[in-house]
Parts: structure tokens; C-alpha cells; sequence
């Protein structure tokens, strides 16, 4: 694990780890599993990562693509061998998905086994919330009326 406050580099990497870069403006983040030797397993399309989306393995600087290199750190993963080998069985796969597959599915599946991304939970999440909150507007406009009659 390192320093929060200090920048990460390859050499601060081991292979498999988890790893990931801020895109757009910081709205998402790539996600892709280090391979060593300077290269990365993950999701690469044309246009932006999003037209046709494979598996591939590419080097680390076409992964970072000028962003700020992260690794995610978990408390219970995978060992590192394992990680790769699937992240290698994965190559050419071309299942991507935004909702169900996508890159962080893909990397946070390599190191745990389960597919999971946080950033879909939280657009869902803020989703549920707004669906939430409208609704209990409607009801709570339609007691006052009702109250009012």
C-alpha cells in the first residue's frame, strides 16, 4: 500500500494489481489490471474506450493516456497470479457493457472474483435518490390538495 499523499508510479506496482485512471474532467474512471513490464489488461475501444470495447493488452502509457496513475487496494483479494490469469483468459473478450460490464467490472473482477463497480452504484444510487425524492413530492402535492378539498 502506499502513501496517499505521494505520487504512484510502475515501479510502485505489482503484477495484478488493480489499477485505474480519472478521465473526462474526473467524471469516470479506466480501469485495467497491471500486467507488468509496463503493460495493462483492460478494455480498449476506439473513440474514448467506448466503440467496441476488447480485452486487450496494451502498454501503460496508452492505458493512463496522460491521466494520473491509481491502484485500488482491497481487503480481501485474490493473489496476484490468479488476478493475471484471469485478466489473460479475458483477452479478446468483447462483452463490454456500461451497466454490467464494463472496465471496473472487468478489473475488480480479476482481483476478486465478483464483478462490482462503484461507479455504476453511485449513478444508480443517484438515480434511486432523485426517483425518490420526485415521488415523494407528487404524494406529499397530492395530501396538500386533498387537505384542502
Amino acid at each position: 500500500m502506499g502513501n496517499k499523499s505521494m505520487k504512484l508510479t510502475e515501479k510502485d506496482l505489482n503484477h495484478g494489481d488493480h489499477i485505474y485512471v480519472k478521465r473526462k474532467g474526473l467524471l469516470y474512471s479506466h480501469h485495467g489490471i497491471y500486467a507488468g513490464e509496463g503493460t495493462v489488461i483492460h478494455y480498449q475501444g476506439a473513440e474514448k474506450e467506448k466503440k467496441d470495447p476488447v480485452v486487450r493488452k496494451t502498454d501503460m502509457d496508452e492505458f493512463l493516456n496522460v491521466g494520473k496513475l491509481k491502484r485500488r487496494d482491497y481487503k480481501k483479494r485474490l493473489p496476484p497470479s490468479e488476478t493475471l490469469k484471469i485478466a489473460r483468459e479475458h483477452l479478446s473478450n468483447n462483452g463490454y457493457s456500461l451497466a454490467f460490464n464494463n472496465c471496473e467490472h472487468f478489473a475488480t473482477y480479476c482481483a476478486t472474483g465478483k464483478k462490482r463497480s462503484r461507479q455504476v452504484r453511485k449513478v444508480i444510487g443517484g438515480i434511486v435518490g432523485v426517483a425518490f425524492a420526485v415521488t415523494a413530492t407528487v404524494i406529499r402535492k397530492k395530501i396538500t390538495r386533498k387537505q384542502e378539498v
